[in-house]
């Protein structure tokens, strides 16, 4: 049975355009949110972390018929060009490609847009075609979209594939990007925060948006280094709770902690990188799954007090930092925390953390009562 080894990745978000410059950022307390105020909503301020446009255009220069493309396809196309530099041929038959991704182009869908990209544009699909004809892969490619557990859950089936010996490379773009449609349609839930969101803290009052990109290359050969990460379980559930509230249990994300502990003690990871939203339910429901778990006593880390919430992208971006942390044996602190505020006490990291455990949990929740959970770890390069 192959194993599943992370061999290349990107980051794109409004900290950088590559993994180092994200995470070396995350550790310095760089905060990519800020206060915008645009006619994705209505011209009312708002906070969100964007990609800047001056930036990505620069930085897209290097793809082909750059102009052609929407301000999506080519953070799809960028990021995974960036990932790259890896010496898997992306090419090969061998090699398949999965883009996730909640939304996708749906900002084409504003009048600003019209007449300007062929309607198909706007399918999902059609993304993840363009992504693989780019880069001349011959395989019908793979859409996830499966609300905010969009990008864990393309990890767990990318590691399916590669076990089952279909593929021995697989290509996994996490892409999504704000637009009117997605400003709004968030603050009509009552979700956003009218400042910094703040994960688990006693002032925690809703999300920030974010956007951006991110590529993991995940092969059954390990990368020529001293040490490799390898996904080792993955676990997706639902508890059908509500179309957009979690089980107030936790029921769900904690069936899919508990599938990919597979009985392992407390001591044995170093961390969990939650989903950690700072929605008042969702922070309520971790605190709840966590505990019941037996994992009270683990430090937990969020990322969207950095970037925000980054829906199809968040899975990846946020196992691309945990695998960082876990190589560099450093774990950002959680940006926005102050006092805890959830029902069941957790420990939030409120300190960069330096750790030496060669595992760590990163878990996903989403909205019809979606849940996933992966675990990550650093092990020696099997072929040295």
């Amino acid at each position: 049975m192959d194993r599943t080894f992370l061999v290349a990745d990107n980051i794109i978000t409004s900290l950088g355009f590559d993994t180092p410059s994200n995470y070396q950022s995350m550790l310095e307390g760089t905060i990519g949110i800020k206060e915008y105020c645009n006619e994705f909503n209505g011209d009312i301020p708002y906070y969100a972390s964007m990609v800047d446009d001056v930036q990505l255009d620069k930085e897209a220069a290097i793809l082909k018929e750059m102009e052609s493309l929407s301000r999506f396809e080519k953070l799809v196309l960028l990021s995974i060009s960036k990932a790259a530099s890896c010496t898997i041929d992306l090419s090969s038959p061998e090699t398949l490609f999965i883009l996730s991704s909640t939304k996708g182009n749906v900002a084409l869908l504003d009048p600003a847009h019209a007449g300007k990209y062929p309607d198909d544009r706007l399918y999902l699909w059609k993304t993840a075609q363009l992504a693989a004809n780019y880069f001349g892969n011959p395989n019908p490619p793979l859409v996830i979209s499966h609300a905010c557990i969009s990008g864990v859950t393309a990890l767990i089936t990318a590691k399916r594939y590669i076990r089952s010996g279909f593929y021995k490379h697989v290509v996994v773009c996490g892409a999504d990007v704000l637009s009117r449609f997605i400003v709004t349609g968030f603050h009509s839930l009552k979700a956003v925060s009218p400042t910094y969101c703040a994960p688990y803290d006693a002032t925690h009052e809703g999300l920030n948006l974010g956007e951006g990109a991110a590529t993991l290359i995940l092969s059954s050969e390990p990368k020529v280094s001293k040490e490799c990460i390898e996904i080792t379980h993955g676990a997706v559930t639902n508890d059908a709770n509500h179309i957009s509230g979690p089980s107030r249990t936790g029921e769900g994300l904690f069936l899919a902690i508990q599938s990919v502990l597979q009985g392992r003690a407390l001591q044995e990871f170093a961390f969990v990188n939650t989903h950690g939203t700072a929605t008042v339910f969702n922070d309520d429901m971790e605190s709840i799954a966590l505990t019941r778990a037996g994992l009270s006593q683990l430090p937990v880390s969020s990322l969207k007090g950095y970037i925000g919430h980054t829906m199809g992208a968040a899975g990846v971006i946020e196992s691309v930092i945990t695998a960082e942390s876990l190589l560099h044996r450093n774990v950002p602190k959680m940006a926005g925390f102050s006092q805890l505020g959830t029902p069941e006490p957790i420990q939030v990291i409120t300190e960069n953390l330096e750790t030496e455990q060669v595992r760590a949990i990163k878990t996903a929740s989403g909205f019809g009562g979606c849940n996933a959970a992966i675990v990550l770890e650093r092990v020696p390069n099997p072929s040295n």
